[in-house]
């Protein structure tokens, strides 16, 4: 068992990308042709798509299927896959849905998306277990976990789940850092080195958001584009002028807003 996941043999980011896209197909939300072109797309390499959402936001943020047309896609599918049909579109309306370009929204979605990968119950118990949270933090952050189905979500990883209880405030960075310094003073032994690298793991995961919180750089037809942006944690966000709830792990907070009203003021 290693620091970052608790499963073996996990897919690849091409296989899961891949999977996702599948499913879309095998359920209508994707035509022959628009499979088929989502396949060829040259991005789709660089892509982790983790669940049928992501890739269906994905296949409007590339233009595949117009932004505009994706509520009606749900219409579809199968009588009997019509509410799955309607989880996956809502899903996805939501990545890419406000008023900046479909790929901009989409490529902030994605980002959230990814910090919660590895962020599970078992997870959080093995924390638990090795003593590297408290009960009392375990239950706050028990209360905070993410909904995610299990068909799709990443697998179990210590060290993800650690990193995320600084981004939701259950620990904060100087804690890490002396839990991190702590396990590192410790006497080597099997279970011992196991907290020792989870700490020292999650504490690069966090050092690393950090570095990265300043800008981000987005790829586009061609052009470059950095964008601004803070993790924050917050509760609803407004996206086309509607209140969205956001799960805890999603840390975009009103600094994204501004930074794409820069974008589209200032950056096209």
């Amino acid at each position: 068992m290693t620091a970052d996941t608790m499963t073996s043999t996990p897919m690849t980011d091409q296989e899961t990308s891949l999977r996702a896209l599948s499913h879309l197909h095998a359920n209508r939300l994707l035509t022959d042709a628009e499979h088929a072109q989502a396949l060829a797309h040259a991005d789709l390499a660089q892509r982790l798509l983790r669940t049928p959402a992501e890739a269906l936001g994905w296949v409007a943020a590339r233009g595949i299927v117009a932004p505009e047309l994706l509520p009606g896609l749900s219409d579809r599918a199968a009588p009997e896959r019509q509410d799955a049909a309607h989880r996956i579109v809502a899903d996805a309306v939501a990545m890419v849905s406000g008023q900046a370009p479909a790929w901009v929204l989409f490529e902030i979605s994605l980002m959230a998306a990814r910090l919660e990968d590895g962020v599970t119950e078992a997870a959080l118990a093995r924390l638990g277990t090795l003593q590297l949270l408290e009960p009392a933090q375990l239950a706050q952050a028990g209360a905070l976990l993410p909904a995610q189905d299990p068909e799709w979500a990443a697998p179990d990883s210590l060290a993800a789940t650690l990193a995320w209880t600084v981004r939701t405030g259950v620990l904060n960075k100087p804690q890490l850092q002396a839990l991190e310094a702590a396990t590192r003073a410790e006497p080597a032994f099997a279970v011992s080195q196991e907290r020792k690298d989870i700490a020292a793991d999650a504490l690069a995961r966090v050092e690393a958001e950090g570095r990265q919180s300043g800008g981000t750089v987005l790829q586009a037809e061609g052009a470059t584009k950095t964008v601004t942006m803070t993790w924050t944690s917050t509760t609803t966000t407004t996206i086309g002028g509607q209140a969205r709830p956001w799960r805890p792990g999603k840390l975009i907070g009103l600094l994204v807003v501004a930074a794409i009203a820069l974008y589209i003021l200032f950056g096209r």
